[in-house]
């Protein structure tokens, strides 16, 4: 096994992910993914709460709250109080949903301009999915002391 090549493979995949999610940002010049976006992507499933989505983004708390309260107020997002009163969940709301569907889309079709062949499309699809089931062990591996 030659060393290195996993880190090589990893740091590469990374920038090349950054890449491939590039959106026309509201009338802006072209940029990659805004917090934001990742934050309903996130929420688009199920709530979750503010550690949560710290966490998953590794984002300090002061800079959650503050994207929260701009999703709040352009009706993207709504806090909910959980059973313990104490904790909230942030919720996606019909617009939040509309507005990360179009992101998505966006991105879908920056795809689809370069993949026209659907045994193409499944294999890029795959493909996307191992890489991220591997970095997520690593990840998990790295938490629990074990790399």
């Amino acid at each position: 096994m030659e060393k290195g090549k996993i880190a090589e493979a990893a740091v590469r995949l990374r920038i090349a992910t950054r890449k491939a999610c590039i959106t026309q940002s509201e009338g802006r010049r072209k940029g990659t993914l805004s917090l934001d976006a990742k934050i309903l992507f996130l929420i688009r499933e199920k709530p979750l709460t503010p550690n949560t989505i710290i966490d998953l983004l590794e984002l300090q708390k002061s800079n959650l709250a503050s994207i929260a309260n701009g999703l709040e107020k352009r009706g993207f997002m709504e806090r909910h109080k959980l059973f313990s009163r104490r904790e909230t969940a942030y919720h996606i709301t019909d617009a939040g949903r509309e507005y990360i569907e179009t992101k998505l889309e966006e991105i879908e079709k920056s795809f689809a301009s370069f993949i026209d062949d659907e045994k193409e499309y499944e294999s890029a699809v795959e493909t996307l999915e191992s890489a991220t089931r591997l970095l997520s062990f690593v990840e998990n591996r790295t938490q629990k002391g074990n790399i």
